[in-house]
């Protein structure tokens, strides 16, 4: 920056010094330093209207009808890794399974009441969907249900589509694209996977799967509710 200085008819240029400029922008917290480079972040142009069209689906069903909240989680023999407290220049050390099995364990919570269906499968396929989609009819046979969760390929596969179009008192709405994470049922996919497998070598598949079995069999409506309102 320079400054204009008049004096006695003529015109002088001062440069003026960045340094305290400088360090008064360092009191403010601020730092010289390269922007970065980032992808745009991805916006469901539904994803305001969306929600709304499963409450007034909800809502035009009666209060006959079961609105659930559905998804699927993956089950691992490997132990969950996360933050924790250590010594330093020490490491914790998590025993591994070797050869890690998995099975899919899919779940629906009731909106009102809070109650919670689940069923474990080998994989997530179109046909293991379908398996889940049978479970809930048979927790609600009597009621219509409208049921929400996301549009991952096997929800939407051709026979998930024939199976609800012979089952219309099913309805299927899907949340907003790249909202998964944010579903209610994810948050307690968290609890479990926090309470069951952070840190923790259950070894055999069995095993781990019947801990799973425990934890939803004690897990009551009110904490699936609370639970399910959590901030992510």
């Amino acid at each position: 920056m320079a400054l204009l200085l008049l004096g006695r008819g003529a015109r002088r240029h001062l440069a003026r010094s960045p340094t305290p400029r400088r360090a008064a922008l360092h009191r403010l917290g601020r730092r010289w330093r390269r922007p970065r480079l980032a992808l745009p972040r991805k916006v469901d142009p539904a994803k305001t209207a969306t929600p709304w069209r499963i409450v007034e689906a909800v809502l035009a069903a009666g209060p006959a009808a079961a609105g659930l909240d559905a998804d699927e989680s993956r089950v691992p023999t490997l132990p969950l890794v996360r933050a924790l407290w250590s010594w330093v220049g020490q490491q914790w050390r998590i025993p591994t399974p070797g050869a890690t099995t998995a099975r899919a364990s899919c779940g629906a919570r009731a909106i009102r009441p809070g109650r919670w269906t689940s069923l474990v499968r080998e994989r997530r396929r179109p046909e293991d969907v379908r398996a889940c989609l049978e479970r809930l009819v048979t927790g609600y046979p009597a009621h219509p249900s409208i049921l929400s969760g996301d549009n991952d390929r096997s929800h939407t596969a051709g026979d998930v589509r024939d199976w609800l179009g012979a089952h219309p008192r099913r309805q299927r709405h899907f949340l907003p694209t790249h909202g998964a994470h944010r579903t209610p049922v994810a948050r307690l996919w968290r609890h479990r996977k926090g309470d069951l497998a952070a840190h923790r070598l259950s070894g055999a598949i069995t095993r781990l799967l019947a801990s799973v079995d425990r934890f939803f069999a004690a897990m009551t409506p009110e904490q699936a509710l609370t639970w399910a309102a959590e901030e992510n």
